[in-house]
């Protein structure tokens, strides 16, 4: 679809433009009542204004308004957005977030938001999961990376489309002014809530928000156009290393041989055994690299021994996740997902640990340390169930769950 750009900061999005956009972060399922796409709205305009839009081009999606229980309005806040979603033909529901610990608030928050929303995706039929990030976010995301000390993948900012756990966030609005989200739900004549905290600068994107100027922002977009054509050379030459000198085992662990060993492998195979939404810090990962063993964001790099020349990647066991209620679908420690039904009550899901004590790891061709970081099914302090992985009768069916492939993804949900 061939649409003009569109630089009156005060035009409304249009039908076909909006349409184009989506185009562009194809592709999608059928528009069918099975896989509706869902949308993450906050009540604010620019959330609204992609729902409004959202419904315009297709006509099954369903609306997930999160309540973070953080201000004695909230709940009452969630509801009348859930009126005015519905009012626009759009299903809705509120998703209200349960407490959690103080400190690095809107982390936090960030964190839990999105677990629930991939929960509620995934048990309505949603694969993709649309946010309104636009482009002032966008530019405050590479302004703050660029502060922090971040390198090209930082500084590529935010991806159109990327993955989280069983969801693919699609970002449509990357490339639009805020004004022009608003001048659209102006034009609809639809009201939008403001949120007191998008004004509270103890908050660093706030401050951001508030304190960039224009010569800012276009600085910050040079840096992203240049930084997004290094990231995927970058990527292009990490897959060639990685396909010829990593071997990634179906138990989570890696084993890398010794010309693998650089800054971008070591970065990419922390993050993916250790099931992390986010890369080490560049410093870390270089001291790792100069040391040749070590320990660094839950993961263990030791020789590889009788795996071979080179380094094992695998889970720190102090690091894995405590035990977790057994349910179908539960996930452990950030890796691996029950597919079990029928489980008995009580029964937990936890690491191994000493219980592979008594296994022949090396029989099974496996790290002891890998093997007592797998998951387990217990029930009063007894191993009832092992993972399916390691190929035992009666197996427990368990899925890897790590999130993010190790190329190809920014990270970066905003």
């Amino acid at each position: 679809m061939d649409v003009q750009p569109v630089t009156d900061l005060n035009a409304p999005v249009g039908a076909d433009e909006f349409s184009a956009l989506m185009e562009n972060v194809g592709p999608w399922l059928p528009d069918v009542p099975q896989a509706p796409v869902g949308l993450a709205v906050s009540g604010g305009g620019d959330s609204l204004a992609l729902a409004w839009l959202a419904k315009r081009w297709r006509r099954h999606v369903l609306a997930f308004v999160v309540d973070h229980a953080l201000r004695p309005e909230s709940g009452a806040e969630a509801l009348l957005t859930v009126e005015r979603l519905e009012a626009l033909g759009l299903q809705a529901r509120v998703l209200t977030l349960a407490p959690f610990p103080k400190g690095r608030l809107q982390e936090r928050a960030r964190d839990a938001r999105f677990a629930a929303l991939e929960e509620a995706c995934v048990e309505a039929g949603c694969l993709d999961l649309l946010v309104a990030h636009h482009l002032h976010d966008q530019d405050e995301t590479v302004w703050m990376r660029y502060y922090a000390g971040s390198g090209s993948r930082g500084l590529a900012g935010m991806e159109a489309t990327s993955l989280r756990g069983r969801v693919r966030i699609v970002r449509p609005c990357l490339t639009l002014h805020p004004e022009r989200l608003r001048a659209t739900l102006r034009a609809a004549g639809l009201m939008w809530i403001e949120d007191p905290s998008n004004q509270n600068r103890r908050f660093e994107r706030v401050r951001w928000r508030q304190d960039l100027s224009p010569m800012q922002r276009n600085e910050a977009r040079g840096w992203q156009v240049a930084a997004q054509s290094y990231r995927h050379s970058e990527d292009e030459r990490l897959a060639a290393v990685l396909a010829k000198n990593a071997v990634w085992h179906s138990t989570g662990w890696v084993h890398l041989r010794p010309a693998g060993i650089c800054e971008n492998t070591l970065s990419a195979l922390v993050r993916l055994v250790s099931g992390r939404p986010y890369r080490p810090s560049r410093e870390q990962v270089l001291a790792l690299a100069q040391q040749g063993h070590g320990t660094l964001g839950g993961v263990i790099m030791r020789p590889a021994g009788r795996f071979g020349e080179g380094v094992m990647l695998v889970r720190e066991e102090r690091a894995v996740q405590r035990p977790v209620v057994a349910e179908t679908g539960a996930l452990w420690d950030s890796r691996w997902r029950c597919d079990a039904e029928g489980l008995p009550t009580d029964c937990l899901i936890g690491a191994l640990g000493d219980g592979a004590l008594k296994m022949d790891a090396r029989r099974l061709g496996l790290p002891l340390g890998a093997l007592k970081t797998l998951p387990a099914l217990w029930l009063n302090g007894q191993i009832i169930g092992l993972p399916d992985v390691l190929k035992e009768a009666g197996a427990v069916p368990f899925l890897w769950a790590g999130g993010v492939p190790a190329t190809g993804e920014n990270g970066a949900t905003g």
